[in-house]
């Protein structure tokens, strides 16, 4: 069986108490999430991060540093996500942009959010020290939950 591969990124910028989030409008069911976007060719995770922030939020991130690997699969496809976090950044906020709105919330309602699965149960991590390795599998054959987490690992590597 032929899977096809895909390397994303996904950044937390955090201001203060506050967490920075995007609630889409048409994809994935509206739910919340870190902005972020998938790597184009030759471009390196970090390059990547700043490229997809910039372009959903207006705002250029300052030194983002990397927290979680996170590999994930199902019957089809493999894919490496590289989660990151940032206190510094420049620029002004687009409040409304063409993939949602964007909302600053505390890390007590961010757990409370709609999140992807995965992105819930790595949460914790990001607030501690260190970088961790995730890995994921999920059930498409699953058509009432196509994201369905059926196993997960978490580590600090």
């Amino acid at each position: 069986m032929k899977t096809t591969f895909s390397g994303s990124t996904a950044c937390y910028l955090m201001q203060g108490e506050k967490l920075l989030f995007i609630k889409f409008k048409k994809k994935w069911a509206q739910v919340y999430a870190p902005p972020g976007g998938k790597m184009e060719h030759g471009e390196t995770p970090t390059e990547c991060i700043i490229r997809e922030f910039y372009e959903e939020t207006g705002l250029t991130l300052i030194n983002p540093t990397l927290k979680v690997i996170s590999h994930w699969y199902n019957q089809e496809e493999d894919g490496l996500i590289y989660v990151y976090t940032a206190a510094e950044y420049s620029g002004e906020l687009k409040r409304i942009t063409e993939e949602g709105n964007l909302f600053w919330m505390t890390k007590e309602e961010a757990q409370h959010l709609e999140q992807f699965p995965m992105n819930q149960l790595f949460f914790d991590c990001l607030f501690e020290e260190g970088i961790f390795e995730g890995k994921f599998r999920y059930d498409i054959q699953n058509t009432s939950d196509p994201e369905r987490i059926l196993e997960h690992s978490l580590r600090k590597i």
